[in-house]
């Protein structure tokens, strides 16, 4: 295989990815500038962002958490910096976040698209049986299922490279010793090992863990596990040291790109409040095995739409959406599944084998599905590692992703023997082989059926995001003009930051969207991190004071302006949304008339005139505020 020709190969499917993930998105008819996807955490993906663009780096925003600023080291993101900064070199050049976010998304297909295609021929499939499968796996319902809202989870070319890490690992004395079948050999004698292949072997564990956390962890948990069952199945203490080096270069390389934060915990001591895990998080976000092989509720067909919503009509463990493998998945995993119960005892493969033969390669997948079937099912081991502190990974039902590669290696595999067993049958019949154009027309059809089986994006209406976001922009464009540059603006009801249940109609991340209406003149109450002196003065002034009784102390913190959402006070199907009287309540303190945005969802109340009409002096309020919010307010030029 030659570079040039593999390259070739790669832009192609990279291209035939990005082509076919446009087409889903209907991007022809799309806003380009503002986000497909709405759902909660899409908003402070945005957030996020609209930071990279305004300051160059996603971790601090001076405008947001008002009157103190945001700093999200207690929310760290370490372990996705290598996206983060193609995040930020694409921002660079577009100068819009929505339009970053969208081109990320759309690109981060051809990136896994054509990885993908990379590790499969490498692994020595041939180039059509290698591009199908890499389509179908970026055609996973996984992808659209998580979409802009897990912007950094939906780009998961760091698993097909991780798989590779974990075949390297389980054949690692044909791949790393120079004399594989000396079993003298030690690992530290001289002379012993192939250094381009342990470099490369390092380069995977850096790139692993510098780019998506929840990979981090699962490549680690396979890796140590895989080494202690291939260590007694084949007598080989020495593979133990070599996947514990594997395991040392990624906790390294996560806890260095993690400085940041340990600097700040040890500058300010660990906050003990935000990203809070329970030991049991991971059964409501663990695997569902039903959901591997049942059709994703959402389906292109609604009677297997209907099949997949019924599976979870009335469950108490909904967990994530995008678990289901599709049909074609399916029938890789069920082939992997078989493998796993009819291998002959001992352990075959040798472990001398190469990487692509292909005993050694179901060998890989079989003790990798089924080690990541027994951590991330509900109730799975995972809750072991919480116990252990590992709490922090709690997703586990994402590990699918390592069973739906090993299960699409499995369909390929079955597909070339079968393609074999043809061509020497119609050989031994004296027939001519079976046209290549005849061959590409099947292999069309059987990716034109796994990309039919899947689901589109959810979203709604293109007319109803640019709807929403037009409101907001000429809301906020009000606002902006009423209020001079720099004024703060307190945003009630007060959500604490970040991941808690929003009251009445709103959704989590809510009150980022009048920072990203704006245009960089205001500041804004929300973003500070909870579990700091910065941002639990707002939980004191939500449960202990109120609005209302606050509004001196607000003038004292120097905000100048009040946004209401109404959303906050209405009734929601599981929240009965806060006390609609409170608004009458501010609407008489204040004294003026609200200005309504255009879709009548907030208002904004100018504090200008009430501070005019309270006789106290600036460190008088200043005074009133650090008396009943017990917070240091700051002085401002």
């Amino acid at each position: 295989m030659g570079a040039r020709r593999l390259a070739a190969e790669a832009v192609a499917v990279a291209a035939a990815a990005c082509a076919w993930t446009a087409a889903m998105l209907r991007i022809w008819s799309m806003p380009l500038r503002l986000p497909w996807d709405t759902r909660s955490d899409a908003t402070l993906i945005s957030a996020m962002v609209k930071n990279t663009v305004d300051t160059g780096w996603y971790a601090d925003q001076p405008r947001l958490g008002a009157p103190f600023g945001q700093n999200l080291a207690d929310f760290p993101h370490g372990g996705e910096t290598f996206q983060l900064a193609a995040m930020k070199v694409l921002a660079a050049v577009t100068g819009d976040w929505g339009l970053t976010m969208n081109l990320y998304f759309l690109l981060g297909a051809g990136v896994l698209a054509a990885v993908t295609h990379l590790v499969l021929r490498h692994l020595r499939f041939g180039p059509v049986v290698a591009a199908v499968a890499a389509l179908l796996f970026t055609a996973l319902p996984y992808r659209f299922g998580h979409g802009q809202m897990h912007l950094w989870r939906s780009s998961y070319f760091t698993v097909p490279l991780a798989a590779l890490l974990l075949v390297w690992l389980a054949c690692w004395r044909e791949r790393f010793l120079l004399a594989p079948d000396d079993r003298s050999v030690r690992l530290w004698h001289r002379g012993a090992l192939r250094w381009r292949r342990v470099g490369a072997a390092a380069a995977l564990a850096v790139v692993i863990a510098g780019t998506e956390t929840m990979a981090t962890a699962f490549t680690m948990t396979l890796v140590a596990v895989g080494a202690v069952v291939g260590a007694l199945r084949h007598r080989d203490p020495q593979r133990l040291v070599v996947s514990g080096a594997v395991v040392a270069v990624m906790a390294a390389t996560f806890a260095v790109l993690s400085l940041p934060t340990l600097l700040h915990y040890v500058e300010n001591g660990r906050n003990e409040v935000a990203a809070r895990r329970f030991t049991t998080e991971s059964e409501w976000y663990g695997l569902k095995l039903t959901r591997l092989v049942l059709p994703e509720p959402g389906h292109r067909s609604g009677a297997l739409s209907d099949l997949g919503e019924r599976s979870q009509e009335h469950t108490l463990l909904v967990s994530e959406p995008g678990q289901a493998l599709g049909i074609l998945g399916t029938i890789g995993f069920a082939g992997v599944l078989y493998a796993a119960v009819t291998r002959r005892r001992g352990g075959e493969p040798s472990p001398d084998s190469a990487p692509w033969h292909r005993d050694a390669l179901r060998d890989a997948g079989v003790v990798n599905t089924l080690v990541a079937l027994a951590f991330g099912t509900i109730g799975g081991f995972s809750i072991l590692l919480a116990l252990a502190g590992f709490g922090q990974v709690r997703v586990w039902n994402r590990i699918l992703l390592f069973v739906a590669f090993f299960a699409m290696v499995e369909l390929a595999t079955r597909t070339e023997q079968l393609v074999r067993t043809v061509g020497s049958r119609r050989q031994r019949r004296l027939q001519p082989a079976l046209p290549r154009a005849a061959a590409a027309g099947v292999a069309a059809l059987v990716l034109a059926f796994g990309l039919w089986d899947g689901i589109p994006p959810p979203r709604e209406s293109f007319a109803a995001i640019e709807a929403r976001h037009a409101s907001d922009r000429s809301f906020v464009a009000a606002i902006e003009a009423t209020l001079p540059r720099g004024a703060a603006v307190f945003q009630i009801p007060v959500l604490d930051f970040p991941e808690v249940p929003a009251p009445g109609l709103m959704e989590d991340y809510d009150p980022l969207r009048a920072y990203l209406a704006d245009g960089g003149s205001l500041r804004w109450s929300y973003g500070a991190v909870k579990g700091r002196p910065e941002a639990d003065w707002q939980a004191r002034l939500r449960d202990q004071v109120g609005p209302v009784g606050a509004l001196p102390s607000l003038l004292g913190l120097g905000f100048q302006g009040l946004w209401v959402d109404t959303y906050g006070y209405r009734a929601g199907p599981t929240d009965p949304g806060l006390d609609p009287a409170e608004l009458d309540a501010i609407r008489q303190a204040v004294g003026v008339e609200p200005l309504v945005s255009p879709d009548g969802r907030f208002l904004f109340f100018d504090l200008r005139p009430y501070r005019e009409s309270l006789p106290l002096t600036d460190d008088e309020l200043r005074a009133e505020a650090e008396r009943m919010l017990d917070v240091e307010a700051p002085v401002r030029d």
